[in-house]
């Protein structure tokens, strides 16, 4: 069943990236290089972080793409967003809802220039066909 819905490959490369991600995000903050520490620097981190595991998820749909998937993902994306913010002060790293907002930043971006894309490919199509 997972199969016929999801491409496999990408579904193992958004896993593998979600993993490194959370892992990376979970290194406490006395072990992480000073030129990583920058100030502002890690909402950049967490935008692109974020944004990169939604663009896998979406690709690793099946030709299934829709505002439905669109909100299923957004959902589960912010939620691990938070679940990966709320976890890190139990590696003494400090816990910021600005991180977080970061994270939903990058997944909006990525949604909305999928759901445009599908949009205009859809429109394209109906266009063509009239």
């Amino acid at each position: 069943m997972a199969d016929s819905y999801f491409n496999p490959k990408w579904l193992t490369i958004a896993i593998l990236f979600t993993a490194i991600v959370v892992l990376v995000t979970h290194i406490p903050q006395e072990i992480m290089p000073e030129r990583l520490q920058v100030r502002g620097l890690d909402k950049i981190e967490h935008f692109v972080a974020y944004g990169a595991i939604t663009i896998f998820f979406v690709l690793s749909l099946r030709d299934h793409f829709s505002l439905l998937s669109a909100a299923v993902l957004f959902f589960a994306t912010s939620a691990l967003g938070a679940v990966d913010e709320l976890t890190q002060p139990l590696v003494n790293r400090v816990a910021s809802p600005v991180d977080w907002l970061a994270d939903i930043a990058g997944i909006i971006i990525v949604l909305l220039a999928f759901v445009c894309f599908n949009h205009s490919k859809r429109k394209a199509v109906t266009n063509a066909n009239v």
